[in-house]
Parts: structure tokens; C-alpha cells; sequence
């Protein structure tokens, strides 16, 4: 953000096969907020496990984000921050 100038991000798409839960973590002490968070959580990976998603889940929560969409094979998550209108 700080190489381009910008001052905000509207959507951050995340498959970065496992690196999601350090990312989540570090923004969680940051004031970066995007809008939109799109995550693949790679809980499947030998190591990881659910309860490391179950972890960055409630972080985002904490964070003032609000789930949306959740894929068919419970993988890929969509967070929205505020609250969700349906």
C-alpha cells in the first residue's frame, strides 16, 4: 500500500495455500480494514486443521467483519466488513 500510495483496500482476495492465518493475524494488529475479504482457508492442509479456520473466523468477527458466502466445499470464504444486509 505504501509503495503505490494507496490509502485503503476494497477487496483482498486471499489463496495463499496456508499463509492466511499469519496474514489475518498480523491485520488483526494493524488498521488495515479492507472492505471485503475473500479467503481460502487451507484447513485441510496435514498441520493446519479447522480449528486454526475456527481461530481466524472469530478474529475477522473481532475485527468487525461479518460472513457472506461460503463455498460448497467449506473452503473459500466470503467476510464483508459491517453489517451484512441480506
Amino acid at each position: 500500500m505504501k509503495e503505490l500510495g494507496h490509502k485503503y483496500i476494497d477487496i483482498l482476495k486471499m489463496d495463499i495455500e496456508g499463509a492466511e492465518y499469519d496474514v489475518i493475524n498480523e491485520m488483526s494488529k494493524s488498521d488495515i480494514r479492507p472492505q471485503q475479504i475473500l479467503v481460502e482457508f487451507h484447513h485441510r492442509f496435514q498441520g493446519v486443521g479447522i480449528r486454526e479456520t475456527i481461530k481466524a473466523i472469530r478474529r475477522l468477527k473481532i475485527m468487525g467483519y461479518n460472513l457472506f458466502s461460503v463455498s460448497d466445499t467449506n473452503e473459500e470464504f466470503g467476510f464483508i466488513r459491517g453489517p451484512c444486509v441480506k
